[in-house]
């Protein structure tokens, strides 16, 4: 998610609730969601069964929202077979590019205009769901309609507060090393393995940089997801303590990875954050300007794509830190409105969303690494010159994307200010990490 995945965040900050959109709409509607008898939760009797099989059925146009334009042909497939078994409710495939997505859907969703089902992010969850704009599913899990337990690395957790469900899982996302093997070829050095530790990284990195060429060794970026919380974890250190009470980013051990990406910088194994900021690091990439970079497992068709670097480059996983390989898992869900006007049927489309078919489907059309057990081998296998298994081999031992919280929604876009003035020059790396784990403490605090 998958997923860069920051724009969305100045737009939302402003909203004290939390993270993410998603909705449906319509008839009478409780959002405890602990009873079954109608997607929504209501309480009311239904009708006999005998009064509704003979009851005829509407046709209906849903309104399916995504952000990613390169899985919008695998999610038309997925909504075709779907109308082919239920020929009365047809789906519209809306994108809506990441810049805009969370902004349209923060307008949408007070004024009661969310799409019928659409894709939700971790870090936008909280804000949706504490707003009641998101269809809670509880009733249907507790019914046994949908089954939790089906979808890997525990994804369903992701999407619960208060005890509700209002998500089922997409997809999941873990963080990669993409190398241009062209690059290692010319300097004659071997490509990035499973033996590479953050020593090892900087040293190469160093080595392949030919800066009055405009050619860098690795992309030290300012990021979280596919940046420095990966380096972080690796070296002992944390993004948040595993209670949530606190913030990891004054460990030691977390400055200690933080100066050691910054200090690729300094040796111009890395563009200057200038750079970066002027040009994506990851067009960068794909342009055959920088040998390495961290980037997640949905850049994988976008950079495949360049015909300047296709044929040349490939995945390698993240190095070894002092403790351990870091690497953060993060996983789409599919939601509902609680505004929609035909939630029955949305209920059936999310559903289909999250069957075993719909996963196959992700996965042989390459789109994403569905979030449904047992059916990650298609998608590896869907693009046989690139080793997109260390994807898969790493969400084992990844750490959870840190959005649990009703303080991130606080933090996170604060945070991102404060390290943009460090990665700057401005203040030092060591000053940044403190006044961010200072920041986050205080949100923490207001936000228990």
């Amino acid at each position: 998610m998958a997923f860069g995945k920051k724009t969305w965040i100045s737009a939302l900050s402003l909203l004290v609730v939390t993270a993410l959109a998603l909705t449906g709409c319509g008839g009478s509607q409780s959002n405890d969601g602990s009873e079954a008898s109608s997607p929504d939760g209501s309480k009311g009797a239904s009708a006999p069964a005998s009064q509704a099989s003979d009851k005829p059925k509407e046709n209906v146009t849903l309104t399916y929202t995504i952000w990613d334009q390169l899985q919008q042909p695998a999610m038309e497939a997925i909504a075709k077979e779907f109308t082919a078994e239920n020929p009365n409710i047809k789906v519209k495939v809306e994108v809506i590019p990441w810049g805009d997505y969370w902004t349209k859907m923060s307008a949408a969703a007070p004024a009661g205009t969310l799409p019928d089902v659409f894709w939700m992010h971790s870090g936008q969850f909280v804000k949706y769901a504490s707003g009641k704009f998101l269809e809670p599913i509880t009733g249907k899990v507790q019914a046994g309609e949908i089954d939790l337990n089906d979808y890997a690395a525990n994804l369903g957790s992701i999407y619960t507060l208060d005890s509700q469900n209002y998500a089922i899982p997409k997809d999941f996302d873990t963080i990669g090393l993409a190398y241009n093997k062209e690059l290692f070829d010319q300097a004659g050095v071997p490509y990035p393995d499973d033996t590479w530790d953050y020593a090892k990284l900087a040293q190469v990195a160093k080595q392949l940089s030919q800066p009055d060429k405009g050619i860098y060794g690795f992309a030290a970026k300012m990021d979280t997801q596919t940046g420095y919380w990966n380096d972080m974890l690796a070296n002992g250190g944390s993004i948040v303590t595993a209670d949530g009470s606190k913030s990891g980013y004054d460990d030691p051990a977390s400055i200690e990875a933080l100066k050691a990406r910054y200090q690729m910088i300094l040796d111009k194994a890395s563009p200057t954050h200038q750079q970066m900021t002027d040009t994506d690091s990851t067009e960068m990439f794909k342009s055959g300007k920088i040998a390495m970079i961290f980037e997640g497992d949905w850049r994988t068709t976008d950079i495949d794509g360049s015909d300047i670097i296709k044929g040349k480059w490939n995945w390698a996983p993240l190095p070894k830190g002092k403790s351990k390989r870091g690497n953060i898992i993060n996983g789409l869900g599919n939601v509902m409105s609680a505004s929609g006007k035909h939630k029955d049927e949305a209920w059936q489309f999310l559903k289909f969303l999250g069957s075993k078919r719909a996963a196959e489907i992700t996965a042989q059309m390459g789109a994403a690494i569905p979030a449904f057990k047992d059916t990650q081998a298609a998608w590896v296998q869907s693009k046989p010159h690139l080793n997109l298994k260390v994807f898969i081999d790493q969400a084992a031992d990844a750490a959870p994307y840190p959005a649990g919280s009703k303080a991130y929604p606080v933090w996170f876009p604060k945070e991102a200010e404060i390290m943009a003035q460090a990665w700057g020059g401005k203040i030092s790396i060591e000053d940044g990490a403190k006044q961010v784990a200072a920041m986050m403490n205080q949100a923490i605090a207001d936000n228990k």
